[in-house]
């Protein structure tokens, strides 16, 4: 019965290539869409963690603090929840640093009459501190400690980076459910297409007492071959956009602080799966208003 079913499914495959054709490039295309905004939200997380657990908490004091009150100070912010680590830089280590850093151009800071940079602690966030909330308030928190004169920690970067990932998930969501009801209804009509041309054929077997499931079974067998080929084409696609991208960007860019890595097998599968239940649901409902089943 099913290599009967698998025989039925090819010649008519064979007979309708441009339908079949055009729900499998519309599985392929809309999985590629789906799968590219899932290749971008797994990097663009990999490298917020990444760029988080690279953050530092640096925390400018005010002139003319004494020892004692250093002492006290670095003493209060090691307590404060959330912080792993605590170095103190003095003005002259960053006067010196900044001076190795520019190179030929830290001739420019010869003219000054005095160091400009003050004493300064260099604050490592514990791992559970990683979230943007949680270090705006740490930073608070030091912020109003006395003898603290300013807390820097990239945030306007962050909050940018943030909204810029939250643009791109809002957006991922809309477009995933507009592809998911196109390539939905595409398969439907597909299907709708391929049994009005086989109406006669469908007739005469009912009349000779074929039941339904002999009409349905191959219609189904179909949905899910196009799901299948479909995904499998749109992974394929994205790999091969993946492969011929990816290398161009170079070692020096901020991408370089994290492997950009493409998704994972099994998601790759699910999608895979996700696809042939597409082409399934699609065909169910198609048939059901098609033989009023």
């Amino acid at each position: 019965m099913l290599m009967l079913d698998a025989k039925r499914v090819l010649t008519d495959i064979v007979n309708n290539k441009f339908l079949h054709m055009v729900s499998v490039v519309t599985i392929a295309l809309s999985v590629f869409i789906v799968s590219s905004f899932s290749l971008f939200f797994n990097n663009a997380t990999d490298f917020l963690d990444a760029w988080r657990k690279g953050v530092r908490v640096i925390t400018y004091m005010s002139d003319n603090v004494t020892e004692p009150q250093r002492t006290e100070l670095m003493e209060t912010i090691r307590n404060l929840g959330g912080v792993a680590g605590i170095e103190f830089i003095s003005k002259d280590d960053a006067y010196n640093d900044l001076k190795e850093k520019i190179g030929q151009q830290s001739s420019l800071l010869d003219g000054l009459d005095k160091n400009p940079l003050p004493d300064s602690f260099e604050i490592t966030l514990a791992d559970s501190y990683r979230r943007l909330e949680d270090i705006e308030k740490l930073s608070q928190n030091i912020g109003g400690l006395p003898h603290v004169e300013d807390v820097e920690y990239a945030q306007k970067w962050l909050y940018r980076f943030n909204g810029v990932y939250n643009l791109f998930k809002v957006t991922g969501l809309v477009l995933v459910s507009i592809f998911f009801i196109a390539t939905l209804l595409i398969i439907a009509n597909t299907i709708r297409l391929i049994m009005y041309t086989r109406r006669e054929e469908i007739e005469i077997i009912r009349i000779i007492g074929a039941d339904e499931k002999f009409i349905k079974y191959p219609l189904f067998f179909e949905a899910v071959v196009h799901g299948f080929l479909g995904g499998v084409a749109g992974i394929l696609m994205l790999y091969l956009a993946f492969i011929l991208t990816v290398p161009n960007f170079a070692p020096a860019t901020v991408f370089s602080l994290f492997e950009i890595r493409f998704i994972s097998v099994k998601f790759s599968l699910t999608i895979v799966l996700c696809s042939m239940m597409i082409g399934w649901v699609g065909c169910f409902f198609s048939i059901r208003k098609f033989l009023k089943i």
